[in-house]
């Protein structure tokens, strides 16, 4: 049975997932879904550490440190984001039409059905992109544009409600700070 939506954000990702539910079936839609898995976790430390080792063997300083920038900002998003999984129950959005179903709780599920909320896809691509940023700041805009394009994929496919992706998006800012501050502490003299 659905859940009544509480609260206005709760109001308008219902809107939203219900207004864009029927193109998640759509070939166009089905494709970019696939494409915008690259936000995934195994993809995203295959990118990172390819960054990183590129940097490595070539001697480049520069890209091995984006490199390991992006790897421990990717890292770190990932572990905000699986303690806010375990303190969120939500369903995803493809339940609603599928089974009816839509919850919102504490947590106490660690099943993919449940774990809406926040959304990984979003975390890590935001701090892998502000991560490159830092070393490389012409490369920053377009970064954070792939980043953007990889969350909002997630609501049209019904894998996340919006505020998912804006909470995955803040988890992903957060985890590049927390890392950006450490690197930061640690080159001082």
């Amino acid at each position: 049975m659905a859940r009544k939506p509480k609260t206005p954000v709760e109001k308008a990702d219902l809107a939203v997932a219900k207004s864009l539910t029927p193109l998640r079936k759509r070939k166009p839609v089905k494709i970019a879904g696939t494409i915008s898995d690259v936000g995934d976790q195994p993809p995203m430390y295959l990118i990172t550490g390819a960054v990183l080792a590129t940097g490595v063997l070539m001697g480049d300083r520069r890209t091995a440190k984006v490199g390991f920038r992006m790897l421990a900002s990717h890292f770190v998003a990932i572990r905000l984001k699986n303690l806010a999984k375990r303190l969120v129950d939500r369903t995803r959005p493809d339940l609603i039409p599928e089974q009816g179903k839509y919850e919102l709780r504490k947590g106490q599920r660690y099943e993919s059905d449940y774990n809406s909320f926040p959304s990984g896809h979003t975390a890590s691509p935001v701090a892998i992109a502000r991560a490159l940023g830092r070393e490389f700041p012409g490369q920053h805009g377009a970064a954070l544009a792939v980043a953007g394009t990889i969350g909002s994929t997630q609501v049209i496919r019904s894998k996340h409600y919006l505020s998912d992706v804006v909470a995955g998006a803040l988890i992903g800012l957060a985890a590049e700070a927390i890392v950006d501050r450490w690197l930061r502490q640690m080159a001082k003299p």
